[in-house]
């Protein structure tokens, strides 16, 4: 009997299942600067981003990883949707799944949140940078937020018969967070410059508050949309 290929793959196939803790800083960018890390064929819809770093505790796959992300408002054949251009993600499992599954471009990274009933803190740390650091002090006070699904990715997989060539596609994925908690507050964001790592050039123009929310979610398969 041969193997079968979902249990030879690293990784378990959708559909993925967790409960979510997300801190996220919501803010607008110098549309400039966010634009020039935005890959053809997508468009900038806004210069609105959220700056988030998550924590999952799941279902499948077994083991707790983090996300952290910069995403951005991107339109593609008339869908507008949330992309990350920069993204991270804390174990083996789960960064491999996320690329080759929906296009997740992500890098493997340390993160963390602290909770505290005056102030919540994410950080997001890579080849001895502390490429994210987020911070919330919950008010109560009503935060301006855009949606930021579904998902859209570009999915790039390196052609291994031609070395200048890539095979790409935009890949949907419609997953909807379902929450069961939601504090809003002031929020606070920086990044530490990186060679690696250039969030830095992405330049903050206004930062309009902070969410932390909890809740469940389900990703899906997604949808190629070429």
């Amino acid at each position: 009997m041969t193997m079968p290929l979902d249990k030879f793959m690293p990784y378990p196939l959708p559909p993925w299942e967790h409960d979510f803790r997300t801190l996220a800083v919501h803010c607008q960018a110098d549309e400039e600067s966010l634009n020039r890390f935005i890959p053809t064929p997508f468009e900038l819809a806004s210069n609105y981003i959220q700056v988030a770093v998550m924590r999952f505790d799941c279902q499948v796959p077994a083991r707790l990883y983090y996300d952290a992300a910069l995403i951005a408002l991107v339109k593609y054949k008339g869908i507008t949707g949330g992309f990350w251009p920069f993204s991270y993600n804390s174990t083996d499992q789960a960064m491999s799944g996320t690329r080759e599954i929906w296009g997740y471009n992500m890098k493997l990274s340390n993160m963390e949140i602290t909770e505290k009933d005056d102030r919540i803190t994410g950080t997001t740390s890579r080849l001895g940078k502390r490429i994210i650091s987020i911070a919330m002090t919950p008010t109560g006070k009503a935060v301006k937020t855009v949606d930021m699904f579904p998902r859209l990715f570009l999915k790039a997989t390196p052609d291994q018969s031609h070395p200048d060539g890539a095979r790409t596609s935009v890949i949907k994925m419609d997953t909807r967070p379902v929450p069961q908690t939601h504090l809003t507050g002031s929020g606070e964001v920086s990044f530490e410059p990186s060679e690696d790592d250039p969030l830095h050039q992405v330049k903050i123009v206004k930062v309009l508050g902070a969410t932390f929310t909890t809740g469940h979610q389900i990703l899906p398969w997604g949808e190629d949309l070429g």
